[in-house]
């Protein structure tokens, strides 16, 4: 088979560790709660010090947790809500501090009656059910920060003041194994990258297979002070229809265009791109039959007309799934969408789809992360990253781009930030030179998905930034700049270029590797990105929603799927970082 260059498609990291605003949520009794599963390694402590709630209302929103975590066991964790007193602004309107707060207008009329009429200046405000994670010491002070209880709903009022709880420090040792990072191995036992480095007097965050890492945790020790008659606890979900029972056997459904018998909208292209990611699946599939999947697996033609794919969905069989991968085609997304909707079965989107599809759709999966997604990760990692440096963000003329611009934008103001946040510097093509300095790290930061503005921007620097030392120029695009051949590799090597991914493939890594043998074995032929996104996308969503088995880093995806509100579907917000050096693109994360 040939060797083809696969379109760009939005196949996304997380450089920090795990935090509260990256899981999944949940409704119950009107009340919001983190929804996490258990890994392998995680601890009550761990836990309570990711999602800040005590150990014993763990203990209470989850019977049984007292006598030890089950790997993959679901547990429910309130959000923290705090009230806050806010001082209106000028030009500021309720609507305005409604959505600063992510609460709604009614709500805060209800705590400031005389708001209903007007708002001034100076006004102080009281803003009741506000997240933790959305108040920042840069727009609220703490002084004016007060924390509101977290009330339970009725069913999950079971008193835990039986239990006694202690912990003791203690140190275990981790031999590490061939896929495993810095970052999994922080993620799996709840204990940040940095302080894994300080205890094992790591430099870098580069670890290699077979060494053993000392892992820093706390043992807990929970003792019953008293016998008595535990009433039984009855538990209610809102929304029943995400209960799915464990079943025995299971149907899939892949939907792929193959165009087998050619027809309108034939090509070639497309057909090669869907058996490339079908060849990836059924390695997939393999690997989950050891691991004990009983599955029967439907593969459809689907084209890409409307037509095919309601054919496929009016067949008796169908009916059946449990699953459903696809289909390709962006235009057929919606069919589908709202046919799973309706019968209460799984939908995976593996390429970039339009988020739209997952509003009041809780039955849909992004497995790759929008461009919008893409850029408030790279907004966190240049705030995280480039603090003390000039952050220059450029406006593009496109309108298409500007979502990823206020994506960005808005990202790297709101976000949380320890210390005085740096100024984010606005600016347009015409003036963005003005405002770079010498002596310091120049970050241009310029999203577009337009080539002929990539290759414009990219012409003016080489030839406008001459007073300027190389090395102090950073030029953050977007991941299709890749693609664009006239924008000249010379010039991302020179200007350190960097974009953020949805994936990472890279052929040297052991794991990569590993997997090439096997799909030369079984097709005789080089595995290809698309080759590689199938089996990644097939292996993690029928192993985690089937098998119930949780492990996020795959060949070149890592899969960290975030609610996108209440009632809505679900993306993977994962982001890696790349970025260009001596001509090779290189994942930040593994320097």
């Amino acid at each position: 088979m040939k060797n083809w260059i696969v379109v760009a498609f939005l196949l996304s990291f997380s450089g920090v560790f795990a935090q509260p605003e990256t899981a999944q949520t949940e409704v119950i009794g009107g009340k919001k709660y983190y929804v996490h599963f258990v890994q392998t390694g995680n601890t009550l402590w761990g836990i309570h010090e990711m999602f800040d709630v005590s150990v014993e209302d763990i203990i209470k929103y989850n019977p049984g947790t007292e006598k030890g975590l089950v790997d993959g066991q679901k547990l429910i964790l309130p959000v923290q809500l705090q009230t806050v007193l806010h001082t209106v602004l000028l030009k500021e309107t309720l609507f305005a501090i409604s959505k600063k707060y992510g609460v709604t207008v009614e709500s805060i009329i209800a705590k400031n009656p005389t708001a209903e009429t007007g708002i001034k200046v100076g006004q102080t405000l009281i803003i009741s059910g506000v997240e933790k994670e959305i108040i920042t010491s840069e727009n609220i002070p703490l002084t004016n920060v007060k924390i509101e209880k977290v009330q339970a709903p009725d069913q999950l009022n079971e008193d835990v003041s039986k239990y006694k709880i202690s912990f003791q420090d203690t140190m275990i040792q981790h031999l590490i194994l061939d896929h495993e990072t810095l970052y999994s191995i922080s993620k799996r036992y709840m204990v940040s990258v940095e302080e894994l480095q300080r205890f094992n007097g790591l430099k870098s965050s580069k670890i290699k297979p077979g060494d053993f890492l000392k892992i820093p945790i706390k043992k807990e020790k929970i003792q019953l002070l008293e016998k008595r008659e535990i009433k039984p606890i009855i538990t209610k979900t809102v929304d029943s229809t995400l209960l799915f029972s464990k079943k025995k056997h299971y149907n899939i459904a892949i939907l792929l265009p193959f165009f087998l018998d050619k027809g309108e909208n034939n090509s070639d292209y497309i057909s090669t791109l869907a058996t490339e990611f079908y060849m990836g699946a059924k390695l997939a599939i393999d690997s989950l039959e050891k691991m004990g999947l009983e599955a029967q697996v439907f593969v459809y033609d689907s084209k890409t007309d409307t037509i095919s794919i309601k054919k496929i969905l009016e067949k008796p069989e169908f009916s059946k799934m449990d699953l459903v991968f696809g289909p390709l085609s962006p235009d057929n997304v919606d069919i589908v969408a709202r046919w799973c909707k309706v019968n209460k079965v799984r939908m995976i989107c593996p390429v970039s789809v339009n988020v739209s599809v997952l509003k009041n759709n809780q039955f849909v999966y992004n497995a790759v992360p929008s461009d919008a997604t893409l850029m408030k990760g790279f907004a966190e990692y240049t705030l995280n990253n480039n603090s003390k440096d000039q952050v220059i963000i450029i406006k593009s003329t496109n309108e298409k781009d500007l979502i990823m611009y206020e994506s960005f934008r808005n990202t790297f103001i709101s976000s949380s930030f320890v210390g005085v946040r740096p100024k984010l510097i606005e600016a347009t093509m015409d003036n963005y030179m003005s405002f770079m300095r010498k002596g310091v790290n120049n970050i241009l930061v310029f999203p577009t998905n337009e080539k002929s503005l990539a290759v414009k921007f990219m012409n003016k620097l080489s030839t406008s930034s001459t007073k300027f030392s190389d090395e102090n120029i950073f030029v953050y695009g977007t991941k299709e700049w890749v693609n664009f051949d006239d924008v000249k590799p010379h010039y991302k090597n020179k200007y350190n270029f960097h974009y953020a991914s949805p994936n990472d493939l890279n052929y040297k890594y052991p794991e990569t590797e590993q997997l090439h043998l096997k799909y030369r074995s079984a097709y005789n032929s080089d595995m290809t990105k698309m080759a590689v996104q199938g089996f990644d996308v097939l292996y993690f969503f029928t192993s985690s929603l089937l098998l119930n088995k949780k492990d996020n880093d795959m060949i070149m995806n890592q899969f960290e799927l975030k609610q996108n509100g209440s009632g809505n579907g679900y993306e993977n917000s994962n982001v890696f970082i790349i970025e260009q050096e001596n001509f090779e693109l290189i994942n930040v994360q593994n320097k």
